[in-house]
Formats: structure tokens, sequence, C-alpha cells
């Protein structure tokens, strides 16, 4: 039987990409015949744009619904670009998380997430949570509900600092709140890459050190004018541009979450600090 992946997608660092390999990454698991949902649990709701979806959804039609502590169970999953694929839908963000952040705080908030999805069950094979870009109440939530973590990483010194509190984050709240077992970590993809010395330098420096730690490191994906022209097209680059080099290393990514899917090993959870 299938197994329910459900993949945070977190980041230490703002400007990484993340929403961008998000909404990809939804698509190109949809193109392999998986239903898919991504969760925007951003208060920026970035999502929103590059789906083309509506800015100011009404807090019950976002995310936030679930952290209000009247959630009855109604997911508003739109389809987005159904005229390409049937079986991905988007569950929006936005600024209505704003208004829940006080029940987050409180005791038992971060567990709103998990207890939703588990006393109101979806029957997608994938949900993604598109988290923000801190390690708060949000992140945390997403934390106890995921499976698997997937980070995106720049090749700056800002991510890479950012990374290294996320992983110190990730194990103490899996020490704290004895999650067992923890969300594996899918892996790491060096993300943004520019051509600049530095981000070259880095891109290459990076990968052999977490795959030392025992993380799978995928492909990086250079910076690339066409995920903007994209997202001004309100479509995947998959659409945008069929044949572009960024989709392989997006590929490899979903072809991970597909083993993943029909059974194969969890990723590697770590719980040591560092």
């Amino acid at each position: 039987m299938p197994n329910q992946i459900r993949l945070a997608i977190m980041t230490g660092a703002g400007g990484v990409g993340k929403t961008t390999l998000a909404a990809n990454l939804g698509y190109e698991v949809a193109r392999l015949g998986h239903k898919v949902a991504i969760f925007d649990l951003d208060p920026q709701g970035s999502l929103n744009v590059a789906c083309r979806l509506n800015k100011t959804p009404a807090p019950k039609a976002t995310t936030a619904w679930i952290y209000s502590g009247f959630f009855d169970g109604t997911y508003t999953l739109i389809p987005v670009w159904e005229q390409h694929v049937k079986n991905l839908e988007v569950f929006q963000g936005g600024s209505a998380l704003f208004k829940v952040m006080p029940n987050l705080a409180q005791a038992g908030g971060s567990q709103l997430l998990q207890e939703a999805l588990s006393e109101y069950p979806l029957t997608h094979d994938l949900l993604i949570f598109d988290c923000p870009a801190t390690l708060e109440q949000i992140p945390k939530s997403a934390l106890i509900a995921a499976t698997h973590l997937l980070v995106p990483l720049m090749p700056d010194a800002k991510a890479i600092d950012g990374t290294r509190v996320l992983l110190d984050w990730y194990a103490a709240n899996v020490q704290e709140l004895q999650l067992s077992p923890p969300p594996g970590f899918l892996g790491f993809v060096i993300n943004n890459v520019e051509d600049g010395a530095e981000h070259q330098r880095l891109s290459k420096e990076l990968p052999p050190r977490y795959e030392a730690r025992g993380y799978r490191v995928f492909p990086a994906i250079k910076h690339y004018t066409a995920f903007t022209n994209a997202w001004s097209e309100a479509v995947p680059l998959r659409v945008h541009r069929s044949t572009h080099p960024a989709l392989g290393p997006i590929a490899a990514i979903a072809e991970a979450i597909q083993q993943e899917i029909k059974g194969g090993k969890r990723g590697k959870a770590k719980s040591t600090r560092r």
C-alpha cells in the first residue's frame, strides 16, 4: 500500500527559492501520477502568486483555519494548472496565518496540524508543507506533522549559517517533543546557484560536507530567469520551457519522493546537535 508522504520544505534563511521549489516539485510529482496537495504555511502567501490564486482568500479558505481552534475537517483545496495536470491542489496561506499565531503559542498549539490530519485524513500521496523562512511555531507544527524534510540551501554565508541553526533547532525539537520516529531528511538541495565565484565554490564544497554526515544531497539547481518568467506566466517551469536544464534536478527529487511513496527507505533522521 502506498505511503502518504508529508514533506516539509524548511530553511533557516529567506530568499533561497523555497516556494518556487515547492510549486515545481508538486507539479513534477503530480506528473508521475500521484495525488499532491501543497499546504502554504507561509503568511507571505507567495504560492498564491505562483499559481495566480486569490491573494486575499477568506480565512476559512486558508491553512490558518487548521490553527483556529474551530477546524471541522474542511480543507479548501484548489486545483491548479488543471490544463496540464489533473491531481495537484493547493491549500492557500497568506496573512490570515498572522492572526492565529496566539493559538499556536498556546499549549498544544504546535500539535494542531498533526491532529487535523489524523482526525480528518486526506487521500493524497504527497502533502507538501511550504513553511515560512523562520524557526518558530508554524515550522514546529510542520515538523510534528511531517514524515520527511527537504532543505533548500543557497550557497552563501547567510544561508549556510541558517542551515546550521535549522539542524540544531531540529535536533532540539525532536528531543523536546520526543518525536518517535522523527521526520527523516529526504535531503538537501543547493538552490539558486549563481555564476559568481563564491556561489560556484560553495556549491562544490557543500555537498561533501553534508554527505559526510549521512545526508543525501540532490543535484544543484542554478538560478535562472526562466523561473521568474514562469512565475510571471503563473505556470510551472516545465510548461514554460519543457526542455529547461533545471528540470533534471527537480525531477531527481520528485523521483526520490516517488520511491518513498512506493515504500522506499525513510530519509535519514538526525537527532544529535551540532
